[in-house]
């Protein structure tokens, strides 16, 4: 398809370092804790891996934008602790324009092409869609519920409010997109088939 509009990406690693700068912020991490943090605060809009985070201490390190402290008693985990230049870098980035980000939804790229495949394996494509969506509302509700309760004393907990509430509407939107797909596309995903009446029977005597 011709004139689709083109966003600037920036490199994912370059942004990995300041979502560890701002895990960091809230207080020191060991590798293990920024793991544990991404998937259970930020893991509906960002997610960072083993793999990402590990490297980017060291790197951080060597810049000296955290630094590392003692391993607590009994544990090999090492934590780490943002420093005052890490926090300057933090807050410049902050006052940078956001990148705008398209994703890879593997449900968009078969819809796509869906003529080339079954019927039936859209309508199944589509279900799981829904239903992925509808998970993750109970998962936003179980999270509000944290928000106003164990997390309401954290001067952030607005912030972390509203970065959440971005997910409750796009899966607002994405049942809506779910419905209005499976109405436009039910001559195809509901095969019509026309039975032919039977004669009716005649009353015995």
């Amino acid at each position: 398809m011709h004139g689709m509009p083109t966003i600037t990406r920036r490199a994912a690693g370059n942004r990995s370092r300041y979502a560890i700068l701002g895990a960091l912020a809230l207080g020191p991490k060991s590798g293990y804790d920024l793991r544990s943090f991404f998937e259970r605060n930020l893991g509906f809009f960002w997610q960072e891996s083993y793999g990402q985070i590990y490297p980017m201490l060291r790197a951080l390190a060597g810049e000296r934008l955290i630094e590392a402290q003692e391993a607590a008693a009994g544990t090999r985990r090492r934590p780490y602790a943002i420093t005052r230049k890490g926090r300057a870098a933090l807050a410049r980035w902050l006052d940078e324009p956001a990148a705008m980000d398209v994703g890879r939804v593997e449900v968009l790229l078969k819809l796509f092409f869906a003529r080339n495949g079954s019927p039936d394996a859209l309508a199944t494509h589509l279900a799981q869609f829904r239903a992925e969506h509808e998970q993750r509302l109970r998962l936003y509700s179980a999270v509000e519920a944290r928000f106003a309760d164990e997390l309401a004393h954290f001067p952030e907990v607005r912030y972390w409010r509203a970065a959440m509430r971005y997910g409750v509407h796009l899966s607002q939107a994405m049942l809506a997109w779910c419905e209005e797909t499976t109405r436009a596309l039910s001559p195809v995903l509901v095969p019509t088939t026309v039975e032919t009446p039977r004669p009716a029977r005649r009353p015995r005597r």
